[in-house]
């Protein structure tokens, strides 16, 4: 019986394999990974009975049907050319590197090959996964994926060319908010005396209550702004700072994370040429 596979064990192909298997979605009995160091995956092995754990990326390949490779961009290609001998045409390989291309993978595997990129968030089963299939994939496995994706997180399909911007409105997005409410907090605590501790939860307790409220209520940002910052009020005030400065820091910031990507993906592009 073949298997799900996962190849890496970092924060995101933890997250997703044991979101996976505390929804329900995967049973661990049909789940194989593999870690480069199997001390890292041996707590799994304990907290689900009958989990298949190697340090070998050729069983996996062998005995998977969907196949996740959960290793960092730069070490996609060399996992590729390690089990490409072992994967099968039927084999749905899934990557979760965004700065891969779908072209960079099928040039080890030509096969069904879709991208991912998952968000932290999908710990707590919230936030999205994005999801671009290549043209190969058969409608039966985009299904499957999809509903297994969407045990714990939101499914949004998006073409390959905007999965940077996509991204930092997801995956990156926890990361950023936390530095912004982190800046956010500490410039208050320097006019009062409360406690760190309890002003963050302060914080986050209001952004969950935003989210939520947003969510059901089906408010967009400038209506929302609207109906704190009324006129002539002290929400207005910071409102007006934010405003002037900003869009500039987040121009930036996108500026920034969009040439990384270039980056990685330039590298990735030599990494392919060297060895084809």
């Amino acid at each position: 019986m073949k298997k799900n596979g996962f190849i890496g064990y970092g924060s995101m192909g933890s997250m997703l394999i044991n979101g996976f298997l505390k929804s329900g979605a995967l049973a661990s009995g049909e789940t194989v990974v593999s870690n480069r160091t199997m001390t890292k995956i041996e707590n799994l092995a304990v907290e689900w009975k009958g989990i298949t754990i190697t340090t070998d990326n050729r069983k996996v390949a062998r005995e998977s049907d969907l196949l996740f490779v959960c290793v960092r961009p730069l070490d996609v290609l060399h996992v590729l050319d390690e089990i490409k001998d072992d994967l099968i045409d039927s084999t749905h390989l899934v990557s979760i590197a965004g700065c891969v291309t779908i072209n960079d993978i099928e040039s080890r595997f030509p096969g069904q090959v879709t991208k991912v990129i998952p968000s932290i968030t999908s710990e707590v089963r919230q936030g999205i996964s994005l999801v671009c299939h290549s043209r190969k994939v058969a409608k039966v496995r985009m299904e499957h994926l999809e509903k297994l994706l969407g045990s714990i997180s939101r499914v949004v399909n998006v073409r390959e060319n905007d999965f940077e911007v996509a991204a930092d409105f997801t995956s990156c997005a926890p990361g950023m908010i936390a530095a912004i409410f982190d800046c956010f907090v500490n410039a208050g605590l320097k006019h009062s005396e409360i406690q760190p501790d309890v002003a963050q939860r302060m914080v986050v307790s209001t952004l969950l209550g935003t989210a939520k409220l947003m969510a059901e209520k089906g408010i967009g940002f400038p209506e929302l702004i609207g109906r704190v910052a009324t006129k002539g009020g002290i929400t207005e005030e910071g409102v007006k700072v934010i405003n002037k400065h900003l869009p500039a820091a987040f121009d930036e910031v996108f500026f920034k994370t969009l040439s990384k990507h270039d980056l990685v993906k330039e590298m990735i592009k030599k990494q392919r040429i060297m060895v084809s």
